[in-house]
């Protein structure tokens, strides 16, 4: 506050009314300052109320009058001081003396009572037992002063406190004001609810308030001056398109005959009218930025003229004024680029050789008036390896109308997670106003990441990813059934079960088996124990030795990783050293089988040689089922909705089964229930559907369970080595009906309906395969995209649907199993 001005930085509109033009006085044009932090004097504002409101004359804002009297208006004192200083500066022989009843010229200025004094008033001051002591200065002494000399120290107006300094501030809520010291003890006590601060503490902070505020002011005007500076640019690039245009159609049109000229003038008045709605849209969003701008610069140098000129308590007088303004203006809307834009072109259809029998619908005058801050954009999951729709722009205007016939306005670039540009195309949706589609195949797995541009702005700095995955992975809907995409969750299957790469097909025999136990024996404890070979082994098994010794060394290596080759898709891990297994795999080779038994651990080595680590790494096999001989799914079945999956099972039985041996399951179950049991048809909150040899049948049945309990069966195939079996089975999940249907889908036939699913708890799909020893299994799954429609069967209504008989049911289970 101790800054001396330059009296060139001072305005002289802040010393004269802008309405009636005279000075501010004490009087009756003391300065009131309005809530837009516009000032005048008054007299001016009483005359310009109107119902108790009145409209400020400088931006058209419409106050309510505080108090019904413009007095209650927060008075500015800065101006007071400022007019003292200009007249000193400017009007050195003309300042009046204030206390002399002759009008006498002023030549003294007491600093004690901030008053211009002739010589005699200024004697007979001095003689004043009161001012005796007054601080009193002459005007060439003055005239080395700032403006500090002239700014007066606001006192109390509470009656008997008159001249006491308003040294503190009351922040308490129903306060707020400058108090001094009297008022601090005798009428804001503290333990009352009264907050009292030193004033020059509370001026700090808000000072500082004010200063923030000035500061995102002034942000935001630079934003609106280069939105400004756009628009200017955009209306004069369309005036120089509208010039380049119509060049273009007079080329296009002078090569055709006279009827031509009509259609030249209907574009030509098309063009131009199109060119004077931008303009008149741009010229409009100019005066109203460069309206606004005025509005915040001028509130800007209030504040800022505020901060700097501008006592402790004048100043926390005004703070509240200040900073609603500055907020409102802060949070005042501001476009962030031109409402319109130069973004017209022309279109030249049907031109030709056949353009005579389209003159009357030839060129076309194309312009868009694209918003780019309302740009929505959607991405999709997108499947690979096929042509499809991996992300929708919707174009709006400035008040959100679709904008049509704007495709070539939109970029874009899509990168794979390799960093690879994918290329792609923008064509028109036609299904929806305004909505464009974004296609491309992707060839690569995971996430893409695509930068979108229109009108050549980035509609999102940091662009926009979407997922690409297997088809099977992907959802789809067909009406109200939901084919949810999941796949076969390699993490939890059970550790003597090979899961595909791809996670759609599971596989357990033998051969699976022997391969499993291999690697497990080799990384745990080095070298296999022998086991006895099966009946069905050993003559292929002998075999295959007397070939192996035919074989030179360089014969069996190339057979070893042939076979590696040839089993990938069922491979984990290839990171095992085939050199160094085929070599101690020869140095055992020479060791002679025992009768009937065979040592395993050249076989095993060369089965783990030829279809390596199906499991996953050793330190996620606590995630791998313990009981349950199979797998889950890698996402689960949540009501309320419909749900929609098929399994394609074969099997070939190689040894005649004994007793009632299972063959394979396909469940829903909870996911506790998984855990507990080697198969989820004895669980309570669970359901199965299976194929087991039946010792009624003396067949291979197709059974239904829950709780144990068999609810249905019947025959499917022969029990006997041999026999082949290979059906594709639809699964729907009704959570609103809890019901569970399984369909055959080949034969267009259900099989069984599971009633009274309890639905309260998420379900989880899952896969079982048994007794590897003598039979082959293989799950192989369809779901999501891979669904190419949904049985007629399943469909209320359809003629197949009416004549399939209803499954009946040996027992109607309840819901509620603890009753």
């Amino acid at each position: 506050m101790t800054q001396i001005l330059n009296i060139d930085d001072l305005k002289e509109e802040y010393l004269n009314c802008d309405v009636c033009g005279d000075e501010y006085d004490e009087d009756n044009r003391d300065p009131r300052v309005l809530p837009c932090l516009h000032t005048f004097c008054g007299r001016c504002l009483e005359g310009m109320v109107r119902d108790w409101t009145l409209t400020c004359p400088t931006c058209r804002i419409k106050h309510n009058v505080p108090g019904d009297s413009v007095k209650n208006f927060p008075k500015e004192h800065t101006r007071r001081s400022l007019r003292d200083f200009i007249r000193l500066k400017r009007k050195t022989h003309n300042i009046p003396c204030r206390d002399c009843p002759d009008s006498s010229n002023a030549v003294y200025f007491c600093k004690d009572c901030q008053t211009f004094m002739c010589a005699e008033c200024t004697h007979a001051h001095l003689r004043n037992f009161l001012s005796r002591n007054h601080q009193i200065a002459n005007f060439e002494q003055l005239r080395k002063y700032g403006l500090e000399t002239f700014q007066r120290e606001l006192t109390c107006s509470v009656p008997g406190h008159e001249g006491q300094p308003l040294s503190h501030f009351c922040t308490a809520k129903v306060c707020s004001k400058p108090l001094c010291k009297m008022c601090t003890v005798l009428d804001h006590d503290e333990s009352k609810g009264h907050v009292i601060k030193k004033i020059q503490d509370v001026y700090e902070e808000e000072r500082q308030i004010v200063n923030e505020l000035t500061k995102k002011l002034e942000d935001k005007i630079s934003v609106a001056r280069n939105v400004m500076k756009e628009a200017e640019d955009e209306h004069s690039t369309l005036a120089q398109k509208e010039d380049i245009m119509k060049h273009e159609i007079d080329i296009e049109m002078d090569a055709g005959i006279k009827m031509l000229e009509i259609r030249r003038r209907e574009l030509k008045d098309n063009l131009t009218g199109r060119i004077k709605e931008k303009k008149s849209v741009l010229q409009k969003q100019r005066d109203y930025l460069r309206y606004y701008v005025s509005l915040m610069a001028s509130a800007r140098e209030f504040s800022s003229h505020s901060l700097v000129h501008s006592m402790p308590a004048e100043f926390v007088q005004l703070t509240k004024t200040i900073s609603n303004r500055l907020d409102e203006l802060k949070d005042q809307h501001l476009d962030v680029c031109p409402l319109e834009n130069s973004y017209v072109t022309f279109d030249r259809n049907a031109m030709g050789q056949e353009f005579k029998s389209f003159v009357l619908g030839m060129g076309q005058i194309r312009s868009t008036a694209i918003y780019p801050p309302k740009t929505s954009v959607e991405t999709l999951e997108a499947p690979l390896g096929q042509e499809t729709e991996v992300i929708k722009v919707f174009l709006y205007d400035a008040k959100g109308r679709p904008q049509r016939d704007s495709f070539d306005a939109i970029s874009v670039e899509i990168k794979d997670p390799k960093g690879n540009v994918v290329p792609s195309r923008v064509v028109d949706a036609k299904t929806v106003d305004g909505c464009y589609k974004i296609v491309c195949k992707p060839g690569t797995h995971g996430t893409h990441k695509a930068r979108i541009r229109v009108l050549n702005r980035p509609v999102n700095e940091e662009g926009f990813q979407f997922v690409v995955r297997a088809p099977g992975e992907i959802d789809k809907r067909f009406g109200d059934i939901l084919c949810v995409g999941f796949l076969f969750d390699a993490e939890t299957a059970h550790h003597e079960r090979a899961i595909s790469m791809d996670g759609r097909n599971m596989r357990s025999d033998i051969e699976t088996l022997r391969r499993v136990a291999g690697l497990r024996l080799r990384q745990n404890r080095g070298i296999a124990r022998g086991r006895r070979r099966f009946p069905w082994e050993l003559e292929s098994a002998k075999q295959m030795k007397m070939k192996e010794r035919d074989m030179d060394d360089e014969a069996q290596t190339s057979m070893i990783k042939k076979s590696v080759k040839m089993d990938s898709r069922f491979t984990k891990n290839k990171t095992q050293d085939i050199d160094e297994l085929d070599k101690e795999r020869r140095e055992r080779m020479d060791s002679e089988m025992e009768a009937g038994y065979v040592n395993t651990a050249e076989d095993d080595s060369r089965k783990a040689l030829s279809r390596p680590a199906l499991l996953p790494e050793k330190s996620i096999w606590n995630k791998k089922l313990k009981k349950y001989s199979g797998v889950i799914a890698t996402k689960f079945l949540r009501a309320p909705g419909k749900f929609y999956w098929e399994v394609q099972v074969f099997y070939r039985i190689h040894v005649t089964l004994l007793r009632n041996a299972l063959l394979f399951e396909i469940g829903i179950s909870r996911l506790d229930a998984v855990h507990s049991s080697f198969y989820v048809g004895s669980q309570t909150f669970a359901w199965s559907f299976s194929a087991e040899r039946c010792g009624e049948h003396k067949q291979v049945c197709h059974k239904f369970r829950h709780k144990r309990q068999l609810l249905n069966h019947h025959p499917i195939t022969s029990d006997t080595a041999g026999s082949t079996h290979h059906a594709t089975y639809g699964f729907l999940l009704d959570t609103t009906k809890r019901e569970w249907t399984v369909i055959d889908v080949n034969l267009r036939k259900t099989l069984f309906n599971f009633q009274s699913i309890d639905t309260t708890e998420p379900l989880w799909p899952v896969f079982g395969t048994y007794n590897p020893y003598s039979v082959h299994v293989e799950l192989t799954l369809k779901t999501g995209r891979d669904i190419v429609s949904i049985p007629d069967i399943l469909r209320p209504g359809s003629a197949n649907s009416k004549t399939q008989p209803k499954t009946s049911r040996k027992k109607k289970l309840p819901f509620d199993v603890t009753k």
